[in-house]
């Protein structure tokens, strides 16, 4: 048990009464129109707006929140920050939350190959169907070089920056992406139909919907295809379908891809299927601890893996797995080929082996959503070919919440779920996913913490420094570190995170460069060439989410993964190592072809990561709900669990040393470089020792609440007496984490922004300020999970009645929101490993005797 558990902060005062709903985002600059001024009669319908673009058009990232019917589209010919500078001129503003500006720059850029400069796009919503035509009407003056008609000459400038405007079609259903992937499942099955997926336009009325499913699959059946599978989800505006097309129909696409299924107006966008899929190697090795299997205890599960089917019977598993097997998936499954789910349980229940630390105490639920399929190379565990994942995804959780079917909920306790898995074809680009979207619906809806991996990427990478392999082993780990890193900030636009991990109400994991294997391993032609553990690994994926939010959210550890050398032609090329030969990884529990229930192997990457993660989660749930030293926060509501989670994950994050070789990589502004470090550590490396215990220099304290948007509450925390007027390091840590709702019709998308900032002192009678390595102000402000540090060592006074005041503050972000919204507060208050002021018991004193709560001697 903790000896020093963690504390509760008093119940937070309200200090801003709930004002009235003021419903939707603010429209921008008033109508600059000359009195007078008159318009050609052919643009009528555009008049009351002639002066002020931004009423005529509404910028969307997104076309999910467009009306078909209304859908326009702006190819920008060089820089779209070049563009949004030149539309704000003339009063057309991108509609930002208010909280925030973006700007613009290569993550808001929709590329097809991001290594070439294409134009980019952006979609704008006409008031209806005749401004649209009118305004298309109007590109076709310019372009023509007529005369534009008065009111307008303000939009000659902005379409001399356009390739073209024009409304939604065939290039904006068929992406080049696609047309790649279908040219390689031809080649590999030259005469096999092609399956993939139709993502639909989601029309609001039901008999609506129901007409344009019927047209789209008359256009499908009349070109010879096959629906497999159709799905429609109303709470985050999803229609879609799975589709297979004969291949001759695919070559037609191919050859011209504006004909056929490409032009039907039903359809928003065609992709390639969703799918995660991870192969199944044979590297195996002896439990280096083996045990007597003991059960868990007989408690409801509080943790939910949706993975591929664990072997149950695993030493390390059995009697601590709940499988829900809906599908009867067992019969099938080849115990050789359950890898990934065995793996997966193993490190949230045990940790990393090598570490040797005690199980968790409660039994893990487990849902299979993988099946086993051999390949000539062997077994692969895939998502269903015959499902669309995001309605597979939805109904496992549905099931696990409410029950399908007139039973009841399967896994009704469960309030984090691990979704370590990425979908393959669909790397985040801009616009929200269905899946992401999916996600924080169900984190809203049902209360529960997702934590998603950002995904891995194995490809190769050129070294522009170093001729051969013998150049890069003699170089400094300094120089191996800064050339691995610029090689992968040249490519980061094609190395961004895997659905669903841009969704904003999850926490997104990322895998950071340790591991326990004592160093000294060595593979063929390979090395660990990063030396610093704060980094990330070369594999683990980078941000940063929608709207720029911070993603990842933070790394855990994910494998001392190596690099290898692949080429020198014509200087050294690297990619990350295949096989951890014993030199690296996290020890999990695997399956045997032969059927030994004790072999473990090595595993690493971001998968690994967001296993651990939730393991950490997890012990905190466990020092909180299950230890008898935490009385005081015995009592704490179960809707505020996992919120409290979801902050103290972030809040025992932190950069470290690594950061300054991701700072050097870029220039610019100060933001700009920021951003650049979140987009590979997102707050940083998890110290998950920092979150389920105090130690006698630092108190950590959790609160929670209700907030209402338009209102603020005010938290005191007792600070130390023994720290007053004392020159001394210190630092404080605030964190606070909600879920938002979400409209996905909006471009402001989280329809609720949290803030958590001084309410008292601005200095928070500590002395102390913004910490320079973390994230920028901004971008803290971004997503659900608001985290600031601050540190100082100067004596200052205490004010405030000798208390840290803390303003915690909601307001509307995406339409009108009248509820209330859950959130969790951690704050920590922490001195100098050296100095001998106690901290905990002090803060401790003050808090008993306004909380009075009972607390262990």
């Amino acid at each position: 048990m903790p000896e020093r558990p963690l504390l509760k902060i008093p119940a937070p005062e309200p200090i801003a009464p709930p004002r009235p709903p003021r419903g939707g985002a603010k429209l921008t600059k008033p109508s600059r129109q000359r009195q007078g001024e008159r318009l050609d009669p052919k643009f009528e319908r555009l008049e009351r707006v002639a002066g002020d673009p931004a009423q005529i058009l509404q910028s969307r990232q997104d076309p999910e929140a467009i009306a078909p019917e209304r859908a326009i589209v702006f190819e920008v010919t060089g820089s779209l920050a070049t563009f949004y500078q030149e539309a704000s001129r003339i009063g057309l503003e991108y509609l930002a939350d208010d909280e925030l500006e973006i700007e613009p720059d290569d993550d808001f850029r929709l590329t097809e190959k991001p290594e070439d400069a294409i134009p980019g796009r952006v979609y704008f919503a006409m008031p209806d169907l005749d401004a649209l035509r009118q305004l298309v009407s109007l590109w076709q003056r310019y372009q023509s070089g007529g005369r534009m008609a008065d009111g307008f000459g303000r939009w000659t400038q902005l379409f001399g920056l356009l390739k073209d405007v024009r409304a939604w079609g065939p290039e904006d259903r068929l992406t080049a992406e696609t047309l790649a992937v279908w040219r390689d499942q031809l080649a590999e099955a030259p005469d096999e139909p092609v399956r993939f997926e139709v993502e639909l336009w989601y029309r609001e009325n039901p008999e609506t919907r129901r007409a344009a499913f019927a047209a789209f699959s008359a256009a499908v059946q009349e070109l010879g295809g096959t629906l497999v599978h159709h799905a429609s989800i109303p709470e985050i505006r999803y229609d879609a379908a799975l589709i297979d097309l004969p291949a001759a129909r695919i070559r037609e696409l191919l050859a011209n891809p504006t004909v056929t299924l490409a032009r039907v107006n039903e359809i928003m966008f065609i992709r390639p299927q969703s799918m995660a899929a991870f192969p199944v190697d044979e590297e195996r090795e002896d439990d280096p601890a083996p045990s007597q299997p003991s059960a868990a205890a007989p408690l409801p599960p509080i943790a939910a893996l949706l993975d591929g089917l664990p072997v149950q019977n695993h030493r390390r598993l059995d009697s601590r797995l709940v499988i829900d097997d809906p599908e009867d998936l067992e019969p099938t499954y080849q115990v050789a080929a359950r890898k990934h789910g065995t793996e997966m349980a193993s490190l949230i229940i045990h940790g990393d082996i090598n570490r040797d630390e005690p199980p968790l105490s409660r039994p893990l639920y487990v849902r299979p959503i993988m099946e086993p399929v051999q390949t000539p190379a062997g077994w692969d565990e895939r998502t269903p070919a015959d499902r669309l994942l995001v309605d597979h995804v939805y109904r496992a959780v549905r099931r696990m919440k409410e029950g399908e079917a007139g039973e009841p909920p399967t896994a009704p306790s469960v309030f984090i779920i691990n979704l370590s898995m990425g979908d393959e074809s669909r790397q985040f680009s801009g616009p929200m996913s269905p899946w992401a979207r999916l996600l924080d619906h169900l984190a809203y809806r049902y209360n529960v913490l997702f934590l998603v991996s950002a995904g891995n990427i194995r490809d190769t990478l050129g070294l522009t420094g170093f001729s051969n392999w013998t150049a890069f082993e003699m170089a400094t780990p300094a120089e191996r570190e800064a050339a691995l890193f610029a090689a992968i900030d040249a490519r980061k636009a094609t190395r961004t995170i895997l659905s669903p991990a841009e969704a904003m109400n999850v926490l997104t994991i990322g895998a950071a460069h340790r591991d326990a294997v004592p160093p000294g391993g060595a593979i063929a032609s390979g090395m660990d060439a990063i030396g610093k553990s704060d980094l990330p690994n070369l594999s683990s994926r980078l941000g940063l989410g929608f709207r720029k939010v911070i993603k990842p959210d933070l790394l855990a550890e994910g494998g001392r993964e190596y690099v290898r050398w692949t080429s020198t032609n014509p200087h050294l090329h690297v990619a990350p190592a295949k096989q951890a030969a014993r030199a690296f990884g996290l020890l999990a529990a695997a399956p045997d072809a032969r059927g030994d229930l004790a072999k473990t192997a090595l595993t690493w990457g971001t998968s690994a990561a967001t296993a651990l993660a939730t393991r950490a989660g997890h012990l905190v749930l466990d020092a909180l709900m299950d230890s008898a030293d935490n009385a005081m926060l015995a009592d704490t509501p179960p809707q505020y669990l996992p919120l409290i989670i979801k902050a103290l994950l972030v809040h025992g994050s932190a950069w470290g040393e690594g950061a300054s070789v991701l700072e050097a990589l870029s220039g610019g502004k100060h933001h700009a470089i920021k951003d650049n470090v979140s987009r590979f550590v997102g707050h940083g490396v998890l110290d998950a020792s920092r979150i389920v215990a105090c130690t006698a220099g630092r108190a950590t304290l959790i609160g929670y609440g209700e907030i209402t948007p338009g209102s603020a509450s005010r938290c005191r925390i007792p600070l130390p007496p023994s720290l007053e007027g004392v020159l001394e390091p210190r630092s404080v840590a605030v964190t606070l984490a909600w879920f938002s709702p979400i409209n996905p019709r909006h471009q402001g998308y989280r329809m609720v922004a949290l803030e958590a900032k001084p309410a008292g002192d601005k200095k928070l009678s500590l002395g102390v300020e913004r910490a320079k390595d973390q994230p920028h102000d901004k971008a803290i402000a971004r997503g659900t999970v608001y985290h600031d540090r601050r540190e100082g060592r100067r004596a200052a006074p205490y004010v405030d009645g000798g208390d840290m005041l803390v303003r915690v503050a909601a307001r509307e972000t995406a339409g009108e929101f009248t509820g209330r919204v859950p959130y969790a507060l951690a704050v920590s208050i922490e001195v100098g490993v050296s100095s001998a002021i106690p901290v905990y018991d002090e803060v401790r004193a003050a808090v008993v005797a306004r909380v009075g709560a009972p607390v262990s001697p």
